[in-house]
């Protein structure tokens, strides 16, 4: 599969949902490098959109922007704008879409200590723990033996 430009709305959803996901415990989705607030949520946006548009002209060298794969009209010149959304994604729909994000932008050398890498592996490690079935789930896996007859020692 192509590697391409992830729409706009595909990063909003991203970043609404991670202030949904933490802000239910009453915090925020922090990184190595940085911390997810609504007054920054406009940066990080636009970062995540500058890692995956770099990763996709690292894949397509050829190519200007608006000749790359994915969405790359004259929107892409205006700066990210995060806005909140009528529909906020559900946790497993959350990390799908940062899973696609990451396929995204992981094409380029410098994705592995990228601040949108860390981003993404905190957003997912923030939205497991409110998946369905989470807190009912052991801790620990002992496996069950099968009883066993008693034996009579001579």
């Amino acid at each position: 599969m192509s590697a391409f430009i992830v729409d706009k709305s595909h990063i909003n959803a991203m970043l609404q949902g991670s202030i949904s996901v933490t802000s239910r415990h009453g915090g925020s989705l922090k990184w190595h490098n940085g911390e997810l607030t609504h007054l920054n949520a406009d940066k990080v946006g636009q970062m995540l959109l500058d890692e995956n548009i770099e990763s996709v002209q690292y894949r397509y060298p050829d190519g200007k922007l608006t000749e790359l794969p994915g969405r790359t009209d004259c929107e892409y010149i205006l700066p990210f704008q995060h806005h909140p959304m009528g529909k906020v994604p559900k946790p497993m729909e959350l990390i799908k879409i940062t899973r696609c994000y990451e396929y995204q932008a992981c094409e380029h050398p410098g994705w592995e200590d990228s601040e949108a890498k860390s981003f993404c592996g905190a957003l997912i490690e923030a939205t497991i723990p409110t998946l369905p079935g989470y807190d009912e789930a052991p801790w620990a896996w002992e496996e069950e033996l099968p009883a066993t007859k008693p034996v009579r020692l001579v």
